[in-house]
C-alpha cells in the first residue's frame, strides 16, 4: 500500500499535464454513474457514523432535521438549519461536511470548498471532507488536487473504497486506463465486502475501460453487472447494444 501511495503522488505531475486532454472522458461521468454525491448517495449518509457527535443536543437536533431536508432536496430549508447548527456548536464538522454538500449541489463550489476546509482545520482525521473536497475539485477539472485527496482518505482508512474508487476514475479521466484497472479492481473487493452497491459504479468503469481498449468480451461481462445497479440507464444500454452489435452475440 505504500507504494501505491507514493505512486499516486508522484502521478501528480502526470496529471498536471494530462487533464487538459481529458473532455471526452469526462462526458461519461456526467451522465453515468450520477455525481458522486456527499450529500448521501455515495459519501455520507446512513453507512457512515458521525465523525464527531456534538455533545450540543439543540444543535444535533437541527442537524438531523437539516440533513432529512437535504436528502429530500429541499436545499434553502436544509442550509438555514444547518448554519444553525453550527452556529451553536462551531466544532461540529458533521454539519459542515453536510453544509457543504449543500453548497456543492446548489453549484456554489467556492463555498462548499471553504466549508470543507474548514472541516479538515478542526478534525484532520476525519475522511470524509476529504472525499467530498475532492469532488469539488473534479468538477472544477482540479484533478491533481482531487487525486492528493484521495491518498489521504487512503492512508487515513486503507479499508474506504473511496479513496481506490476516486483515484481509480482520475486515471479514467485522462484515459490511463492500464493505471486505472487495480484501483477500481480494489474498490470492488471492498464494496463486495462491504456490501456497498456503489460497486455498480466501478463495474461500469471497468467496462467502458475495456470497451475503448475494443476488448469487447471483457467489457460486455462489467458493463451487464453495472446494469443490474442501473438497469434503465441510457449510456449505459447503448454501450451493451454496440458491443453486441460489434461482436454479433
Amino acid at each position: 500500500m505504500k507504494k501505491t501511495v507514493l505512486f499516486c503522488i508522484c502521478f501528480c505531475l502526470f496529471l498536471g499535464f494530462a487533464a487538459a486532454d481529458n473532455t471526452e472522458q469526462s462526458n461519461d461521468q456526467i451522465d453515468y454513474p450520477a455525481e458522486n454525491d456527499s450529500m448521501g448517495v455515495r459519501i455520507v449518509g446512513p453507512l457512515s457514523p458521525m465523525a464527531a457527535p456534538s455533545e450540543h443536543q439543540q444543535a444535533v437536533s437541527l442537524y438531523n432535521l437539516g440533513t432529512s431536508l437535504m436528502r429530500e432536496n429541499r436545499l434553502e430549508e436544509a442550509e438555514k438549519y444547518l448554519k444553525e447548527a453550527i452556529d451553536l456548536d462551531p466544532l461540529f464538522v458533521d454539519v459542515m461536511d453536510h453544509l457543504g454538500s449543500v453548497y456543492r449541489r446548489q453549484n456554489r463550489l467556492p463555498e462548499a470548498e471553504a466549508m470543507y476546509l474548514r472541516s479538515i482545520e478542526i478534525n484532520k482525521e476525519n475522511k470524509v471532507p476529504y472525499i467530498n473536497l475532492a469532488v469539488v475539485y473534479k468538477i472544477q477539472n482540479r484533478l491533481n488536487e482531487a487525486l492528493q485527496l484521495y491518498v489521504i482518505v487512503i492512508q487515513l482508512d486503507q479499508n474506504d473504497p473511496e479513496g481506490y474508487y476516486g483515484i481509480g476514475e482520475i486515471f479514467y479521466l485522462v484515459g490511463n486506463y492500464q493505471n486505472a484497472m487495480p484501483f477500481f479492481d480494489k474498490a470492488i473487493e471492498l464494496y463486495l465486502s462491504l456490501d456497498i452497491p456503489y460497486v455498480y459504479d466501478a463495474y461500469y468503469y471497468k467496462g467502458m475501460m475495456y470497451f475503448r481498449m475494443e476488448e469487447y468480451d471483457e467489457a460486455l461481462i462489467y458493463l451487464l453487472e453495472a446494469r443490474k445497479g442501473n438497469p434503465n440507464n441510457a449510456t449505459l444500454e447503448n454501450t451493451i447494444n454496440e458491443i453486441l452489435k460489434k461482436t454479433g452475440i
